[in-house]
């Protein structure tokens, strides 16, 4: 695809889009409702998903380009989207000022052509000096301080990998086509891919593109996970006959994944039925099923038939600060870490009675916060007399972009049987 946003209809969606996920709405819901697919949305998400990325940047450009004083918000927004292409689309930097410029008639603001034009063309000739000195600006003061604190050497790399677009992952559907078929489907379409050595089922694409281009898409011959979300079901390791809880599955890529292991005994769960329709989906496509049921995995007495299952996936619920790179708009919404350490512990400390002695729990987010993650497994540790940690090298905390991957921990948990210690 080549980046860049040519034609009105699809800046003026931009500009009705940008403003709303600032405004706190969620970029992949208002992207569905745009009208706008093929190439056209794939632009579209590549400008948002971009400007949203480097919101601090381009506000702190902007604050030098204008002058002090009350500006006007959608001409604001128009700036930062014109800012963000300039800085990273394919086009000739003429045609990009001259599009923007006349996107001011699309938020009928004319009179703002001549700002437009000045704030663009000013920015082209200050371009190094401006660029270096916003970098700092790039995440929020509540996340860099956090991530200053749990990683005082690798913050750095972690801010640069947020801002770097994620590569696509897939996963192929091993009960319909092997990875080499299908990567040599991908081959033949002009879409060269590479393997990942640790997961046997992945390809990783360079740049996104529509998934409905994907060969076999709506057959159901591939899902689209990111690798760290595909190496909860490889460390769970799923055997046939097992009984299995995914305590909180929607959107269903990690059911999905356990089934296609093998797991032939998989109750999936989540909390919201809308959620749970779309998981229920989503398996439909890949040629799989299971029971599924509107539940509370914390409430156990609402699902349970008391049968313990050998093994558990609680991908809980978190502040998603290790998938920025892919939801940028996660920058823009300060989590309540409060609350949510508290969600997790329940969930945790809910589930558990549910497990058979030797059994095995997978706890997994995609957080890099400590107190969501190793803090509160060592606090349940510390509390939960017959459970203990299993050491596995794919457990801990896995950065964004490590491996080409997303920002995730995963603690793999044991417990222990009758009459054993823990």
């Amino acid at each position: 695809m080549t980046e860049g946003v040519q034609g009105a209809r699809l800046r003026r969606a931009a500009l009705a889009v940008y403003p709303a996920v600032l405004a706190g709405e969620r970029l992949d819901f208002l992207l569905d409702r745009s009208g706008l697919r093929g190439s056209e949305r794939a632009s579209l998400q590549w400008l948002l998903s971009g400007a949203l990325r480097e919101s601090g940047i381009l506000q702190e450009l902007l604050q030098r380009l204008l002058r002090p004083g009350k500006q006007d918000e959608q001409i604001l927004a128009l700036l930062q989207l014109a800012l963000f292409e300039l800085r990273h689309g394919q086009r000739p930097d003429f045609a990009i000022v001259n599009d923007w410029v006349s996107a001011s008639q699309l938020v009928g603001k004319s009179w703002a052509k001549g700002l437009i034009n000045a704030v663009l063309r000013r920015y082209l000739r200050e371009r190094p000096g401006l660029d270096a000195d916003a970098v700092s600006a790039s995440h929020p003061d509540w996340l860099l301080q956090r991530l200053q604190d749990a990683y005082p050497t690798d913050w750095p790399t972690i801010v640069r990998a947020n801002l770097q677009a994620a590569p696509l992952w897939l996963r192929v559907n091993r009960r319909r086509i092997s990875r080499d078929q299908y990567q040599a489907l991908l081959q033949e379409q002009g879409h060269a891919s590479q393997r990942c050595a640790t997961l046997p089922d992945a390809l990783i694409l360079p740049q996104s593109l529509p998934v409905r281009e994907l060969p076999g898409w709506e057959d159901g011959w591939v899902a689209v996970q990111d690798g760290a979300a595909q190496l909860a079901a490889e460390i769970l390791a799923p055997q046939a006959g097992e009984r299995i809880l995914d305590a909180c599955a929607a959107p269903g890529g990690k059911t999905a994944h356990l089934l296609s292991l093998g797991a032939d005994d998989v109750l999936a769960l989540d909390s919201a039925a809308p959620r749970l329709q779309r998981l229920e989906v989503a398996l439909q496509r890949q040629g799989l099923s299971t029971q599924t049921r509107v539940a509370d995995a914390a409430q156990i007495s609402s699902y349970w038939d008391g049968r313990p299952f050998h093994a558990i996936l609680l991908d809980a619920p978190c502040s998603a600060t290790g998938i920025i790179r892919r939801h940028p708009d996660i920058l823009h919404h300060a989590p309540d870490l409060p609350r949510l350490c508290q969600e997790q512990a329940r969930l945790l400390r809910g589930v558990w009675p549910a497990l058979a002695p030797g059994g095995r729990l997978l706890y997994a987010t995609c957080s890099l916060l400590p107190e969501e993650n190793e803090l509160l497994v060592q606090d349940f540790l510390h509390t939960q007399a017959d459970a203990c940690r299993v050491d596995d090298p794919r457990c801990g905390q896995r950065l964004p972009g490590q491996e080409e991957m997303d920002g995730f921990y995963y603690a793999l948990l044991r417990k222990s049987a009758a009459g054993e210690a823990a």
